[in-house]
């Protein structure tokens, strides 16, 4: 499996190929054999290599993650409907939008913990837009897209937002999301 990704370029680090193509056996170990419990999609999310010099494209791996991602979520989701039903996995999905929807209603520089100075956040603005995007697409004026919500990227700023409130906050609303497409195309 050591050609499975291209080698990020020279003088630049890459993830750890020994641990990618770990993480690559199980997932694939886990695909072909549903049964199993050894890796889910929180698993996936919360994945980490360390980095290496000659090590993995950053940018390929984490777009075969994200897949990755895609392809558990609609299996758990599939099979969490069937056990729940249709009406109380939509229970929960509406659940899951008010928590969100909450959130981004809070008033605005004040929906997420701040650093405090001189250390560094996500910049405020940059978060704020993307709470205003999620907002609009509870209020189904726009439809926002997974990959759309996942490649939101912040600069950093002091006194910014706590980055690990928005990382919690943007993996719940990809689960809604991800939620939301498994009911809208009805699958059983």
């Amino acid at each position: 499996m050591s050609n499975t990704f291209v080698r990020a370029p020279k003088r630049k680090l890459g993830y750890n190929p020994e641990q990618v193509d770990r993480f690559i056996a199980l997932a694939k170990d886990q695909y072909q054999n549903p049964d199993h419990s050894g890796m889910d999609v929180a698993t996936i999310r919360s994945m980490r290599f360390d980095l290496v010099k000659d090590g993995y494209s950053i940018s390929a791996v984490d777009s075969a993650t994200e897949k990755l991602e895609d392809v558990f979520a609609e299996r758990e989701l599939r099979k969490l409907r069937l056990n729940l039903g249709a009406l109380v996995f939509e229970d929960l999905l509406n659940e899951l939008a008010e928590l969100i929807a909450s959130r981004v209603s809070r008033t605005k520089g004040k929906k997420f913990a701040r650093r405090k100075w001189p250390n560094r956040g996500y910049n405020v603005k940059q978060v704020e837009a993307l709470c205003s995007r999620i907002a609009t697409h509870l209020d189904r004026v726009e439809t926002l897209s997974v990959k759309e919500v996942r490649l939101s990227v912040f600069k950093s700023q002091r006194g910014g937002y706590a980055e690990h409130q928005v990382d919690a906050f943007i993996d719940k609303t990809v689960e809604l999301i991800q939620r939301q497409e498994i009911l809208q195309k009805g699958i059983n």
